[in-house]
């Protein structure tokens, strides 16, 4: 891939601002604290003092936070869908992408 991979610490901050996010949906820590036979304070001072270490602790262990909804590849799988990609693209222009039927 051409992008420099994020830092650890920048990795931890977006995945901070996503675990945030979530918790501030309505219910949302609730049914967080429910689910890990918790109190909602609980939840809350782990979100408040303990959220930022964790996060670090696995940036600097190679692993990094996205939404359930998510699905990963690989990174040589993804070069070879941005090879294929790129070739598509060039053998065609845009008008013949939306006004051509495709045979």
């Amino acid at each position: 891939m051409s992008a420099v991979s994020p830092s650890p610490t920048e990795r931890a901050r977006k995945g901070v601002v996503l675990a945030a996010r979530a918790l501030a949906e309505p219910g949302r820590a609730a049914g967080v604290a429910a689910a890990m036979g918790l109190s909602e304070s609980t939840i809350s001072r782990i979100k408040n003092e303990r959220l930022d270490e964790v996060l670090l602790f696995l940036a600097h262990l190679g692993l990094k936070v996205t939404p359930a909804s998510y699905r990963c590849i690989d990174e040589r799988t993804f070069e070879a869908y941005q090879v294929l990609w790129e070739k598509a693209m060039s053998m065609t222009t845009p008008a013949k992408l939306i006004f051509e039927d495709a045979d």
